[in-house]
């Protein structure tokens, strides 16, 4: 497939720098470091799911309405961090 993309004068001239260093054409050069950021994106997004515990936030009444504000939810999570390093 072929598409146009606009790339500023300075970075086009690092990016075929960069190819002809490697002696690979700017074809080729492009697939390879739009392919390497694609697997980053992917191996990050992966990386960043994982399991949620419940319930997550502590509480001695269980399923009463707990009053939650931002600061409160702050004072939880440094508690946390407190209790994690101690």
């Amino acid at each position: 497939m072929r598409t146009t993309v606009e790339i500023q004068d300075v970075l086009f001239r690092r990016i075929k720098s960069a190819a002809a260093v490697r002696g690979v054409t700017l074809k080729r050069f492009l697939h390879s470091a739009i392919a390497r950021e694609l697997e980053r994106i992917e191996h990050l997004e992966a990386s960043s799911k994982r399991t949620v515990q419940f319930p997550l936030v502590p509480s001695k009444k269980p399923g009463a309405k707990v009053p939650l504000t931002n600061e409160r939810i702050s004072e939880i999570l440094d508690e946390e961090d407190i209790d994690a390093l101690a």
